[in-house]
């Protein structure tokens, strides 16, 4: 078994809120009303200390936090093998030496981690922190910062309608439904956890891509695909005619989440916990191409018109146009800042590597974009994901096999800080020990989040 290392994170008194996609990113919807969300793939800005790093790894400067796993974290959202636990599937985070999980939590999430095959009736955000597994996962020593890609029991009920991209959703009755959910959430994790240093973040997952059907940047760039997608748009959400009323519904779903989390915090300092420990962070993924086409956006149509502490960016597009992914990031990250003026951003998804990519070649891409990130000032970066999919048994950090990867072994060292030179170019090798007890699985499983692939 291997041992996990615990880092502490930051205290309630060093922080305080700054602010008021897979291996194939190509689009894939399930039938009409069952939309897929995804097919494929503060404000201290320190000076960071280099990090010597092996020559055959090394893309650009190289940089690091001291741990460097208080940025890096991993999502664990399904996957072969999925084990069919969601506190296993920490654990192997945990076991990692990160200290940051990101997690699905929403009324699919049984179908999501291959637990059952139901979606989860009555389902509410509280109820869901308290189900064992996700107790135990949340209760983790190891992990102190919890991004939650989570959807509410009142919008997201039957696990295939989007309703709160959907201004008619909205009535006072289930406006205050969504506030007093989120409410509870938040108080729930303020009184749970207020001897302990962990954080929670609540997000979403791109919103971009949630309103322009699955594929925001071939709309904005591919006359066919966005044709399509006006075609089939009233049909697909509900009755919105077109994105625009799908933003309206997504901007007034930010405002009721960012309410909600509020009132939990007043709860909470009302029952004497202060400090802050829930954050919420609005996902986008499109910086340029919506914007450039003259087209509505998460980023420049939504966020600065609404509440937030950190925003996610999940930055595919950023690695995307064939240029130089570190300097592109960093030029996004800049006029991210510009628009909402603020630098507390996170990076919800950094990027994936492609089905056919040799593993080295992608590692060197990652290190650069990592350490560019780093050295730009991002708290937190996420890698997806944890479990390769079939599609792509190298792009995750751990194969179907269940053996760590080439790329889970860099992610290994670049958390520990330490040299990363594989001594092979094999891009799976056994695992000589594991944090948890694995069970065998057959091939494949049920698709995943609305879509996601496994």
């Amino acid at each position: 078994m291997r041992k996990v290392a615990y880092a502490a994170a930051e205290t309630d008194s060093t922080r305080q809120s700054p602010h008021h996609a897979v291996p194939s990113r190509a689009l894939k919807l399930q039938t009409i009303g069952q939309r897929g969300l995804k097919p494929s793939m503060g404000s201290m800005k320190s000076r960071i200390a280099p990090l010597a790093v092996c020559l055959s790894v090394l893309v650009g400067p190289a940089y690091a936090q001291a741990p460097p796993s208080l940025n890096l974290g991993i999502y664990y959202w399904g996957g072969d093998p999925d084990p069919g636990s969601i506190s296993e599937g920490v654990n192997e985070i945990a076991a990692m030496g990160s200290h940051i999980a990101r997690l699905a939590i929403s009324a699919r999430m049984n179908i999501d981690y291959n637990i059952s095959s139901s979606c989860i009736a009555n389902f509410t955000l509280t109820q869901a922190m308290q189900d064992p597994d996700v107790k135990q996962a949340l209760d983790n020593p190891a992990i102190s910062v919890y991004v939650l890609t989570a959807y509410d029991g009142v919008t997201f009920p039957d696990c295939v309608s989007h309703l709160y991209l959907e201004p008619s959703t909205y009535t006072p009755w289930t406006s205050k439904q969504i506030v007093a959910e989120y409410s509870d959430l938040t108080y729930y994790l303020y009184t749970t956890y207020r001897t302990t240093n962990k954080r929670f973040v609540i997000s979403n997952w791109e919103s971009d891509n949630d309103v322009y059907c699955a594929n925001a940047d071939a709309y904005a760039t591919d006359p066919t695909v966005q044709a399509n997608c006006n075609a089939g748009y009233a049909q697909m959400y509900g009755g919105n005619a077109n994105p625009a009323v799908s933003f309206e519904g997504l901007k007034i779903w930010f405002q009721l989440r960012q309410t909600g989390i509020e009132e939990g915090r007043a709860r909470a300092l009302a029952a004497g916990i202060g400090g802050m420990r829930v954050y919420f962070a609005p996902e986008f993924n499109i910086v340029r191409c919506l914007h450039d086409a003259g087209l509505e956006s998460t980023l420049y149509d939504i966020l600065p018109y609404v509440g937030f502490d950190y925003v996610s960016y999940s930055s595919y597009q950023s690695f995307g146009d064939g240029g130089d992914p570190s300097a592109d990031l960093v030029q996004d990250l800049g006029t991210i800042q510009n628009i909402i003026g603020t630098d507390a951003i996170m990076i919800g998804e950094i990027m994936t590597a492609s089905p056919g990519e040799a593993p080295q070649t992608f590692i060197d891409t990652l290190q650069s974009a990592m350490n560019a990130g780093i050295a730009w000032g991002v708290p937190y970066m996420i890698y997806y994901q944890l479990y390769s999919a079939l599609t792509c048994p190298v792009c995750g950090v751990i194969d179907p096999s269940g053996n760590i990867t080439q790329l889970g072994e860099f992610l290994e060292g670049y958390l520990a800080g330490t040299q990363t030179c594989p001594a092979d170019t094999a891009s799976s090798k056994p695992r000589s020990s594991s944090p948890v007890q694995r069970v065998p699985k057959s091939a494949g499983g049920s698709s995943g989040w609305l879509g996601r692939s496994r």
